[in-house]
């Protein structure tokens, strides 16, 4: 099982617990360098540690499947409609400053101080990050969008590879940007893709492509789309026409129709640690 540890004063000035997890896989090595997992929790938690012991949101059980033994899974503590405060996650859709460069030497620092063994390198210093993922699960999915679209500012940022995002595009919880309009077809008119493109510029399926357009980010998307669904379908569906329009060869959709809102996480989320590269 893997070695977990929980800080207690980490505020990300969201109004929730100060509490970050970290967990470390099972036969975790350490080294020069570091890879970090970060991943962003859905609506309706308190607290990361107790995100972790429910049954559909154990990730550390996968983690130890993990092929990657440098690698550190960090759960910070969102609020209960999956807030990020200093983190992004706003209905503003506001690119955070600093986020990440603010954010990882606090974890590092605070997890130092507990000694963990074997040693863990200090990723308060960027340069001592190999590489970064971001993952989210359903509302945490704006949080993973506002910290991807800081890509290219330099330090941690320019660390992240991939986002892994399960059953999470969604929009804002009210007004004009809360209610999806189906894309055009891939092949219907340009004038057709512009006039959709010019109303749907704020919504968070277009931020999403262009933010991967510029970044090169991988995007691992997984979209339940049965009777138990997130209800994502509409805006994962725009998401992979627009790729297809734009050529968009690092955006990867998969649809499942068997999969429930929170049964996708865990199998998902599996698969993703399977194929990272030791």
């Amino acid at each position: 099982m893997s070695t977990d540890f929980y800080l207690d004063n980490i505020d990300l000035d969201n109004g929730a617990k100060t509490l970050t997890a970290v967990c470390l896989p099972n036969g975790y090595t350490g080294g020069p360098k570091i890879n970090i997992l970060l991943f962003l929790h859905g609506t309706g938690q308190t607290s990361a540690q107790d995100y972790l012991t429910q049954r559909d949101h154990d990730l550390r059980d996968k983690l130890d499947n993990s092929p990657v033994k440098n690698l550190v899974l960090i759960v910070p503590t969102l609020t209960s409609d999956a807030r990020g405060g200093k983190l992004g996650g706003d209905d503003a859709d506001t690119v955070p400053s600093g986020a990440l460069k603010w954010y990882l030497p606090l974890v590092s620092s605070e997890l130092q101080k507990k000694s963990p063994s074997p040693a863990i390198t200090d990723f308060g210093i960027a340069g001592n990050v190999d590489k970064i993922i971001l993952a989210a699960h359903s509302g945490g999915g704006k949080v993973m969008l506002a910290l991807s679209r800081t890509k290219g500012k330099g330090d941690y940022v320019d660390k992240i590879v991939e986002c892994w995002g399960f059953d999470c595009l969604y929009g804002h919880p009210a007004g004009a940007l809360s209610t999806p309009t189906a894309a055009p077809d891939v092949k219907a008119s340009q004038e057709q893709w512009t006039n959709w493109e010019t109303k749907q510029k704020a919504h968070r399926e277009m931020l999403w492509a262009d933010s991967l357009a510029s970044s090169g980010v991988d995007f691992y998307l997984y979209c339940a789309t049965g009777p138990k669904g997130g209800g994502t379908v509409t805006r994962s569906t725009n998401l992979d026409k627009l790729a297809k329009r734009r050529n968009l060869a690092n955006v990867h959709i998969t649809f499942d129709g068997s999969a429930t809102h929170e049964g996708i996480l865990l199998p998902r989320f599996g698969s993703r640690i399977d194929k990272l590269t030791p």
